[in-house]
């Protein structure tokens, strides 16, 4: 499969075979703060930000974003997308405690995900969230009987399944009317105010038609509740799911990457599809739209971030490509196993001509490969490869398996700033001092 995208895609400039971005040298960042390395675009950042809050023309459906916390919790971030006026879609409590710590306003902030004790439900409804969706009918009970105890009306949706989407622990399938009694349920709680629907497909929306039977299914469903429980839903939460611009699936087509690419929806025409149909439906309908949350994640963040390495040694001995082991791996980028991720040499990209690579990572482990095979420019040992789209799940889900984790910087209008200070040795074993009474 011919794979290549040009790194103008992600702002990046290139002279003499010199990657560089906002002016500065890829390549000297790894220098300066130390590799592997984390590297915010904050401009690409506020341009996302932008695109996904921008009304599509004629539009009159209100649309608010909340940023999907889970996908990239770097603080910094998370604080510069508040400040520009994103929401908190958070899943868990220490999410929870987060955007509050931010200073994220209650009616802010989203609370989706599963399992959830009647302990923490108590905090949720102390909490007057602008919403906490139910993830499946037994969650019902346990927040209807937090919110009793505390004399409060907790405002609710519950998640639903349609027949495309995540379903298992993930929501209560439209499907055989499961759905509906859930809602029923729900209505009859005098503690719980039933305002929301919840629908997030989970897979990637890649293209107009899946997004168009997605959200139809979803809004056929609202006329439903309409109909047989007498409820007009206030909040329609349409999740997320909109695919990153730049990463594919390893498994995709035999297409050449750039086809592909070219292929996928962008924030606008999502946008515009979405508020679309919406605003039909309800026209048809005859009754007011409700208000459309969206949950971005990676088509916010993936492409705003990369991850720089270097290649630690080279192992050509055995038959086949050369054997690149960088000093990321697994530990750190363990997403490789199954995305395609645009990689490039930082200091000769272009430059031929291009051989055969195997990229491993640095652990003892024979799982710890993140390319079989990829053609880059001769590579010596020390050279600095920049492996792209890292602004998605490679930070939450980084361990410190036999490596320290990597710093952040951000790079913002040409001035660097570590906004997160690399892992030390120390650091990995804190938590075994303290409670040995800081001793080894």
């Amino acid at each position: 499969m011919a794979r290549s995208l040009p790194p103008g895609l992600w702002g990046l400039a290139c002279a003499g075979g010199e990657l560089s971005l906002e002016g500065t040298a890829l390549a000297g960042l790894a220098e300066r703060w130390g590799s592997p390395l984390f590297v915010v675009d904050g401009a690409a950042v506020e341009e996302n930000v932008r695109r996904f809050r921008r009304v599509p023309p004629g539009g009159s459906v209100e649309v608010d974003v909340f940023y999907s916390y889970k996908t990239n919790p770097v603080v910094e971030l998370l604080r510069r997308l508040s400040g520009l006026g994103v929401g908190a879609e958070v899943v868990s409590p220490y999410e929870l405690w987060l955007a509050r710590r931010l200073g994220v306003e209650p009616s802010r902030i989203v609370y989706n995900g599963p399992g959830k004790t009647p302990a923490f439900a108590r905090t949720l409804v102390d909490s007057d969230l602008l919403v906490t969706h139910l993830n499946h009918r037994e969650e019902i009970g346990v927040l209807a009987r937090a919110a009793a105890e505390r004399g409060r009306r907790t405002a609710v949706g519950i998640r639903v399944a349609t027949s495309d989407s995540w379903s298992g622990k993930f929501g209560v399938p439209i499907a055989g009317g499961r759905a509906l009694a859930a809602y029923e349920e729900a209505l009859a709680c005098a503690s719980l105010r039933v305002v929301g629907v919840h629908a997030h497909r989970g897979t990637a929306i890649e293209d107009a038609d899946t997004l168009v039977r997605f959200v139809r299914e979803v809004l056929e469903f609202c006329d439903t509740l309409h109909a047989r429980l007498g409820l007009d839903v206030e909040l329609l939460d349409l999740g997320g799911s909109l695919a990153a611009p730049t990463v594919l699936p390893l498994d995709a087509s035999t297409l050449p990457v750039g086809e592909q690419v070219a292929g996928r929806l962008s924030v606008e025409e999502y946008l515009g599809v979405l508020v679309g149909e919406v605003e039909a439906h309800f026209g048809r309908a005859g009754r007011p739209a409700p208000r459309v949350l969206l949950e971005p994640g990676r088509a916010m963040t993936a492409d705003t971030q990369l991850l720089l390495c270097r290649v630690a040694s080279l192992n050509a001995a055995g038959p086949g490509p050369a054997h690149a082991i960088l000093d990321a791996g697994e530990n750190i980028a363990h997403i490789l196993h199954r995305e395609y991720h645009e990689i490039f040499h930082t200091g000769r990209w272009g430059q031929g001509p291009a051989l055969p690579y195997v990229l491993d990572g640095p652990t003892c482990s024979p799982m710890d490969r993140l390319r079989d095979a990829v053609e880059l420019p001769l590579l010596r040992v020390g050279d600095t490869l920049a492996v792209m789209d890292a602004g998605a799940y490679l930070v939450p889900f980084s361990n410190s398996f036999c490596f320290p984790q990597p710093g952040i910087v951000l790079l913002d209008g040409g001035r660097e700033t570590l906004i997160r200070r690399p892992e030390t040795y120390e650091d990995m074993i804190a938590r075994d001092l303290a409670a040995a009474g800081g001793t080894l």
